[in-house]
């Protein structure tokens, strides 16, 4: 496996978006209206490292911009990002001087990890077939990514920031799918009570 290490700008949120996902952001304070400025410039990315209890953690998203969605008076703008790639901070600079916004130096987890657990083989297949009606055979499975799979799953930021941190990121998808199912079955079984009633 290929390991890139490259510094990047970095706007830190507590977000997470797998690669291929995306969401809008308002952009307003100075120092990361530089940032999308200069990026637009360049046609380059930025970083965010995912943020928790007001604390950069580790771990991360590379993300591209799509597109201005507006520009305000004072330099604000919305923008439309979409995520690329994920990262493990090296060393992080809060401000990498004379730029006002931080920048670090990652590298890069592997997004292209196809799914070679046979159990979360059988987990997957179980869930589209079973949770979301979606017919879904073995070998469309193994062509697909653990982050393919983590994106039709509906996870939240921290639930996402804990997978790409997981020392073993297919083992952590399958305990979060086997949660999940559980939970939907739950629901079912007290809604079954409930009808019996």
């Amino acid at each position: 496996m290929n390991i890139r290490q490259l510094t990047i700008p970095m706007l830190p949120l507590g977000l997470v978006l797998l690669p291929g996902e995306t969401t809008k952001l308002h952009i307003y304070e100075e120092r990361y209206k530089q940032l999308i400025n200069e990026c637009m410039n360049n046609h380059a990315s930025f970083g965010i490292p995912y943020m928790e209890k007001g604390a950069i953690t580790g771990y991360g998203c590379e993300v591209k911009i799509k597109r201005i969605l507006k520009t305000y008076d004072h330099g604000e703008m919305d923008i439309l990002i979409e995520g690329s790639n994920l990262f493990k901070l090296i060393e992080y600079s809060k401000v990498l001087t004379p730029k006002l916004y931080g920048a670090a130096m990652v590298e890069y987890i592997n997004i292209d990890q196809k799914i070679q657990l046979n159990n979360l083989q059988d987990a997957i297949v179980n869930y589209f077939g079973s949770i979301q009606n979606q017919f879904m055979d073995y070998d469309t499975v193994a062509g697909l990514t653990v982050y393919n799979i983590a994106s039709s799953l509906q996870l939240t930021h921290p639930e996402k920031f804990k997978l790409i941190s997981a020392s073993n990121q297919q083992l952590h998808l399958l305990n979060q799918i086997k949660f999940i199912n559980h939970i939907i079955n739950t629901e079912q079984q007290i809604k079954d009570k409930f009808i019996d009633n």
